[in-house]
């Protein structure tokens, strides 16, 4: 068995990340780092729950973001809103 960790800087500051056990569950892209972190955190005993309240203020974060025109947090809502309207097709 192998364990599987690179993390490599890319152009502009990119970063490109594959993590993983052997040959199952590999995960890759800049997601693949948030995973890992969150995962990290929810190890940890001491770490607070995530409430409903903090989900709902973290999106309005994001969203006011969005909309004063920032990238990255614009393409998570355009993700979001493809994810909420594949859910709504029949």
């Amino acid at each position: 068995m192998c364990v599987l960790l690179v993390v490599g800087m890319g152009c502009g500051g990119g970063e490109n990340v594959i993590t993983g056990f052997g040959n199952s569950g590999n995960q890759l892209g800049a997601h693949a780092l948030w995973a890992s972190v969150a995962h990290e955190l929810a190890e940890h005993e001491a770490t607070p729950a995530v409430t409903d309240e903090d989900v709902r203020r973290s999106y309005g974060v994001v969203r006011q973001h969005a909309l004063d025109g920032e990238l990255e947090a614009a393409l998570v809502m355009l993700k979001l809103a493809e994810e909420q309207r594949e859910r709504e097709e029949p």
